[in-house]
């Protein structure tokens, strides 16, 4: 008997399963050379699908046959073959798991191998399939082992995993990513060989060409000649001078610099970007296999990889708002990460290291042996730090990462987390390029006033942003400044603009002050990462240290030979709250200590590290218990649902933005055939969170995904904003009213 993996392509040729299972057991091969065991790739690839050599799963080739499992027989079988019956061997663990999760999530729960192997099982999996092979101890799976042996040739060698079972709770973490990283290898290679039965060309379409270093130096150097040039007419020296030192120390140190950790603490304006480019160009050069930069604030990333295209144009960027010429070429590349440099976001980055499904572990295996650079490194919460700096640990240890914390505000991770966390520092004297980049002066106003005030204020210069911890101060500002100046002066920023909206009223802002004209913004922490605005004044009420030395980098962005002026204040309560969440007040008042022991200066690294071992050393920042507890149990899927950058409590909404009406009109017209992935990537311009969710469903229409497979359509988790009378695309944008009966 033929047995076959896969029907027939476009050519009328089916997959026999030895064909894919060698194919699988190369792919993988490759795959896990950067992870050091190049034998697990091959025992992985060949067992995977061993659950098809049975009658059972060639009738569902035939269309005879519907929810069949045929991933737990191979996996029980190598974890039989390599851990022993009783799972002796614990070593070998890793890779029977990523083989059973294969077409599934990551367990560590091998209740259902030993239960397959000692035949106690009735042929039936926990979601009700039938496996494949009913146990080991039945006839058919005899006959299934024989065949593939014929077929199938065994490794010349056994695994030598790298990484062994946990022996501490702290040692849990490393473990889980390490099965992370071979259930990506076997994910990829799976997906890659399946698709190259109907594609023979899907892995080459599925990857970029590896960075050229010198043509990228090159195009590096005549970029900064260009940049140079433009300063002469007009540019600042003193952060001319700041630009280059920094820059050549980047240089030089990615030159000689070993895999580990490192940050790069430095002001705003100092040419960071280009600094953290030419530090990965060396890494390359030292044998890195790629650059990665994560990101993450969409705005800061659009920025940043418009200036590296410049200089590497096939630059792979991965983000929810990227809207390619080809969507599916785009989806390919994204899902494999196969390329020289890899622009993402923080949200990619990191929930991807967390995660337990194939689609999103995927990749995972592609950033062994990178250099990865985070920028505006103190975004990164605090209730997530403990495992995410454990997981960095492990990528820049065991797994020949370089990884390097880039930010004008550098957290103290080590005071949090523990002395695991040690890197070394990149720039030379931060302090002294603080001080030479110094370019505005604070004043500290923390006698509560009213907002009213605070805008009186603002209108009296010549432009102003005025930066509040919540929308509905934003909009009493906004409010406030039109009674006071000409409507065309003033904006609002918030996240009830839709982005795509965001970004025009930022063109809107950045030209009239260009032009000398009169401006004045009310905006919430939106504004405060990544957008290259320069206002006279800024106003920023009471917030962690690291939200107002990010509000400063929005003043007199571009001369230290004048100072701006930054006013901190704090607005006068009057019902409600003051902050968004605990950790913005926690924040806020580890500033009031500080301020309270001395003045505070925002351009002294001394100081933003006290006001760190403040905030940490009150306790309250720890990371989730929960998330602690299911790294301790190993349980991937607990991790996988505690592990969130941003708590998915909003509903997402899509809006008739004005300025993207022919978007919206598609938008509509597609939704009716039901919501995709696809679509919900093309919506993201128009698309703002909302967390009313009463009024969302009391105004909005909700979206449902396509029927498929039998299946009704299901809601698709989003909703359709059709009222244009609610979402003014003039000026404040969200403005959702539920009709009163």
């Amino acid at each position: 008997m033929i047995y076959y993996a896969r029907s027939q392509n476009d050519a009328g040729q089916p997959e026999t399963a030895a064909h894919h299972l060698q194919r699988v057991a190369a792919l993988c091969q490759k795959f896990c050379a950067p992870l050091g065991d190049e034998a697990a790739g091959e025992w992985m690839g060949l067992f995977h699908d061993l659950g098809k050599y049975s009658p059972l799963f060639q009738q569902v080739l035939a269309g005879r046959a519907r929810h069949v499992d045929h991933a737990l027989p191979g996996a029980a079988l190598l974890y039989m073959r390599l851990c022993g019956r009783g799972g002796e061997n614990g070593r070998f663990l890793p890779l029977a798991l990523a083989v059973r999760a294969h077409h599934g999530s990551l367990s560590a729960d091998t209740g259902e191998f030993r239960a397959w192997c000692s035949g106690k099982t009735d042929g039936l999996g926990p979601d009700g399939r039938r496996y494949s092979i009913p146990s080991a101890r039945d006839a058919a799976c005899r006959a299934a082992f024989e065949a593939f042996m014929r077929e199938n040739p065994m490794p010349a060698r056994l695994p030598a995993p790298p990484v062994g079972p946990p022996q501490t709770p702290e040692d849990a973490a490393g473990w889980m990513l390490f099965v992370r990283l071979l259930f990506s290898a076997l994910t990829d290679a799976d997906y890659t060989a399946a698709a190259e039965h109907f594609e023979p060309d899907a892995l080459a379409r599925s990857a970029l060409p590896p960075v050229d270093v010198a043509a990228a130096r090159q195009a590096l150097e005549e970029y900064r000649a260009a940049l140079r040039q433009k300063a002469a007419d007009g540019g600042d020296p003193a952060m001319a001078a700041v630009r280059e030192e920094l820059f050549e120390a980047c240089r030089q140190a990615g030159a000689k610099a070993e895999p580990g950790a490192y940050t790069l603490t430095a002001p705003t304006g100092a040419g960071k970007t280009l600094a953290l480019l030419a530090f990965g160009l060396e890494q390359l050069a030292q044998g890195r296999r790629r650059i990665i930069l994560v990101l993450p604030y969409l705005s800061v990333l659009e920025q940043n990889a418009a200036v590296w295209r410049g200089i590497l144009p096939q630059l792979l960027e991965d983000h929810s708002q990227l809207r390619p010429d080809d969507e599916q070429a785009a989806r390919l590349l994204a899902q494999r990460w196969d390329a020289g440099c890899i622009v993402t976001t923080s949200v990619r980055f990191f929930e991807g290291l967390f995660s337990c499904s194939g689609p999103d572990c995927r990749r995972l295996h592609q950033i062994a042996g990178s250099v990865i650079l985070f920028d505006e490194a103190q975004s990164l919460p605090a209730s997530l730090a403990n495992a995410t700096l454990r997981a960095l640990r492990e990528l820049s240890g065991r797994w020949g990462c370089t990884v390097v914390f880039s930010s004008a505000t550098q957290p103290a991770f080590d005071a949090l987390a523990g002395p695991f966390w040690a890197p070394q520092e990149l720039a030379p004297n931060p302090r002294a390029l603080f001080e030479r980049a110094r370019r505005v002066t604070c004043r500290w106003q923390l006698t509560p006033q009213p907002l009213e005030e605070v805008a009186r204020s603002a209108a009296g210069g010549p432009n102003a942003c005025v930066i509040l911890n919540l929308r509905r101060h934003a909009r009493q500002v906004y409010e406030a400044l039109r009674a006071l100046r000409p409507a065309e002066e003033v904006f609002l920023l918030s996240t009830e603009l839709c982005p795509a909206h965001r970004t025009a009223l930022l063109r809107q802002v950045k030209a009239r002050l260009q032009g000398g004209q009169p401006c004045y913004l009310a905006a919430t922490q939106c504004i405060e990462a990544g957008v290259d605005l320069s206002f006279d004044a800024v106003f920023r009420a009471l917030a962690p240290l690291e939200g107002i030395v990010q509000a400063a980098g929005r003043c007199n962005r571009h001369d230290t030979r004048r100072r701006g002026l930054v006013t901190v204040f704090v607005p006068r309560q009057e019902g409600g709250r003051l902050y968004p969440d605990d950790f913005y007040r926690q924040g806020a008042n580890a500033v009031h200590a500080l301020r309270s022991r001395h003045p505070i200066e925002l351009d002294d690294p001394a100081h933003i590290r006290e006001y760190y071992d403040i905030l940490y050393g009150q306790g309250y920042l720890k990371d989730k218990p929960a998330l602690t507890a299911a790294i301790q149990n190993l349980d991937f899927a607990g991790v996988r649902r505690q592990y969130r950058l941003i708590e998915q409590a909003g509903a997402p909404v899509v809006v008739p933005y004005a300025g993207e009406a022919e978007l919206y009109a598609q938008l509509c017209a597609e939704a009716e055939h039901g919501v995709t992935g696809g679509w919900l990537r093309k919506a993201a311009p128009l698309t703002i969170t909302c967390y009313d969710q009463k009024l969302v469903a009391a105004c909005c229409e909700p979206l449902h995904t396509p029927a498929r497979g039998g299946q009704p359509p299901a809601f698709a988790g989003c909703w359709l904003l059709r009222d244009p009378t609610q979402y003014d695309s003039a000026r404040t944008g969200l403005c959702l009213r539920a009709e009163m009966a």
